[in-house]
């Protein structure tokens, strides 16, 4: 391969004409990767495929032992999306879990009525761990 030589009174270096594959590739790849996250994230639509990974929220609040798979809580329904099964709940904190309160987005498994809860509605709900490492409602009801 042809290469250009730069001599300067600081330096001296030989660099090929053209960079080669294994050079562009890394590159090539982050600027795919930064390019296509900010419209994953922009579009509220596909939130419901890219359903955020609970796995490492085991660990939220410090290291308190081992997190459950499986917890019970309570919390404030914020919106309802029965189209897409999922929740925006704010919900109180959730030992079981090391889970801080927080509002979160939570999707609901088959089978959970979502006709029967709307915003503002103080309810009692269970997640559990799905294999796909995604916390789901698998039981919710209202609170009187």
């Amino acid at each position: 391969m042809p290469q250009i030589s730069v001599d300067h009174t600081a330096f001296s270096a030989r660099f090929p004409s053209r960079p080669s594959a294994a050079t562009l590739l890394p590159g090539l790849a982050l600027l795919m990767v930064l390019s296509v996250s900010p419209a994953i994230a922009a579009d509220p639509a596909s939130h419901g495929e890219a359903m955020m990974d609970h796995s490492s929220m085991s660990d939220h609040a410090g290291m308190h032992g081992q997190a459950s798979m499986a917890a019970s809580g309570q919390g404030l329904i914020n919106s309802v999306d029965p189209s897409q099964g999922v929740v925006n709940i704010t919900h109180e904190p959730m030992p079981a879990l090391n889970w801080p309160e927080m509002t979160m987005d939570l999707p609901v498994v088959e089978g959970v009525d979502l006709e029967s809860i709307q915003a503002g509605d103080a309810v009692r709900f269970r997640v559990e761990l799905g294999a796909d490492q995604v916390y789901r409602i698998t039981e919710i009801e209202t609170m009187p």
